[in-house]
């Protein structure tokens, strides 16, 4: 039976394997909506990335051109979905998020089928993944995370379309998808899209005029959203949280005592010890009482409606900057707190996805799916936590991370194994195009720049921004499957050598 099932999954029409996908992964949320889960959208009123939901329903654009603490797409889709949904806001952001995870799910499959994994390894491994209780908790859970996974999984399609063929439209496509992710996440810097748009021309530099002009509009309104914040606020960036970041790595890793110490010596001042991300009135005065824009909401009201701090407030541009001058002066005087910093940084990073306190209601319904898969995918060490350095009380949930073993090797023999394949082609058995090797190399790229960039300036939730680049990890899972198959000589590939679904032969 098993090997009539592969038989067809390996013969079937696209079509007919795209209505299979559709239909596996709406039975599956049937099943774990039987089973209690449901759209978490209480991030809304009072998650700190987020304005106020009245200002995003009643002052939308004005509320936008004054937003510092974050890129602005996120609350740009929050608020035209207040805005046309009234009430039934949750449905809308359910349906949404559906059709983003089946649009990963399909993506997901689509890039295996791009670096030569069968047919039946894709489909599997693709299924496995939007199984998991990481991808369906994000999936169900109001937050940037899950549109970030699917920005970036498409991402490498989009330049894998360009590779083959550089047409306007294509490229156009790419950019536009780099510009997403970078008007989403600070983490996606004005340097990751001109670093972007500077391999692709690289690459193909025989049709730089296609590309030049597909990147010109993109690159035009990112730099016209950096220029905006510098011209408002000073602050040539996406995000003015920078400072505040940084310094949860470095002054957070001293011991509570020794910043004492530090403030009354004179070496930090007291706002070292307030934590990040404190109420207004929790500051000293003098960085409370900042003036400007008296009529602007969004940048005046120390709380929002719902009673939720606001954290778009002008004045915690002044209190992130003196965050920063901290966070660099410990770092300069204190490389020890750094290195603490970062080894509790990359531990989070190995953490399963799922623990997430905000995602504990849903979690709590398919606790022996997670179960499941702590204990198989990721190799859950029971009773064994880990704790490095000094860990603040306002980050308990993750003060012993446990250790998953599975993760902390298995993820980074996959990027090894990732770049070997693809750089060093003669020494693998797998019959690699050029085209496809370098679309591997924007892959294990894409995932280096996440874990580095993150774990070098934030810690508690790396494990989170992780999860955008697990489905480029299971890409090189699937890399790994094909290998060792041809390592043992039972065939390659099963696929084609250039294009792939759904250009195949049956599609």
């Amino acid at each position: 039976m098993a090997r009539r099932v592969v038989g067809w999954v390996g013969t079937c029409p696209t079509k007919h394997l795209v209505l299979l996908m559709v239909g596996v992964f709406a039975a599956s949320r049937a099943a774990y909506f039987l089973a209690g889960v449901r759209f978490d959208a209480s991030s809304l009123p009072v998650a700190h990335h987020f304005l106020d939901p009245d200002l995003l329903r009643n002052c939308l654009a004005e509320s936008l051109f004054y937003l510092h603490s974050q890129p602005p797409l996120s609350n740009l889709f929050l608020g035209l979905v207040l805005k046309v949904s009234g009430h039934h806001y949750p449905a809308v952001f359910a349906a949404c998020y559906q059709v983003m995870g089946l649009g990963l799910y399909l993506a997901l499959f689509a890039l295996m089928r791009r670096v030569r994994v069968s047919r039946t390894a894709a489909l599997g491994l693709s299924t496995l993944f939007m199984l998991s209780p990481s991808f369906l908790l994000y999936e169900h859970y109001l937050f940037y995370d899950l549109p970030l996974t699917a920005l970036l999984t498409a991402s490498c399609l989009a330049f894998y379309g360009v590779l083959q063929r550089q047409t306007f439209w294509r490229a156009l496509c790419f950019f536009t998808i780099v510009f997403l992710l970078c008007a989403l996440a600070s983490m996606y810097h004005l340097g990751y899209f001109i670093l972007v748009a500077a391999a692709v021309l690289t690459l193909r530099w025989r049709s730089r005029r296609a590309i030049m002009t597909a990147a010109a509009l993109p690159l035009a309104l990112l730099v016209g959203l950096y220029t905006k914040n510098y011209v408002l606020f000073g602050q040539f960036a996406s995000s003015s949280w920078a400072g505040m970041n940084l310094s949860a790595v470095t002054v957070r890793a001293l011991p509570l005592e020794e910043r004492k110490e530090m403030v009354a010596g004179g070496e930090l001042p007291p706002l070292a010890l307030v934590p990040r991300l404190s109420p207004l009135s929790a500051y000293p005065a003098r960085y409370r009482h900042v003036r400007g824009f008296s009529s602007i909401p969004a940048l005046r009201e120390a709380s929002k409606t719902t009673r939720a701090d606001n954290l778009n407030h002008l004045a915690y541009i002044g209190i992130s900057r003196q965050y920063l001058r901290d966070a660099l002066y410990v770092a300069r005087h204190r490389p020890d707190a750094l290195l603490t910093g970062w080894l509790n940084s990359w531990l989070c990073y190995f953490r399963s996805a799922t623990d997430f306190p905000p995602l504990y209601g849903n979690l709590s319904k398919i606790a022996p799916v997670n179960v499941f898969y702590d204990y198989v995918f990721y190799g859950k060490i029971p009773r064994y936590r880990v704790a490095l350095g000094p860990i603040p009380i306002y980050y308990a949930p993750y003060a012993e991370p446990r250790l998953y073993a599975f993760l902390l090797v298995g993820l980074p023999m996959l990027l090894v194994l990732g770049f070997r394949l693809a750089l060093r082609p003669g020494r693998t058995p797998l019959r690699l195009t050029r085209d496809q090797r370098i679309l591997l190399v924007c892959i294990c790229l894409n995932i280096a720049y996440v874990a580095v960039v993150g774990n070098t300036v934030e810690v508690s939730e790396n494990h989170r921004f992780r999860f955008t680049t697990d489905p480029l990890y299971v890409v090189l899972l699937g890399l790994s499957v094909e290998w060792v198959k041809a390592r043992r000589g039972q065939g390659s590939t099963a696929g084609p050598t250039a294009s792939a679904w759904p250009s195949d032969e049956h599609g």
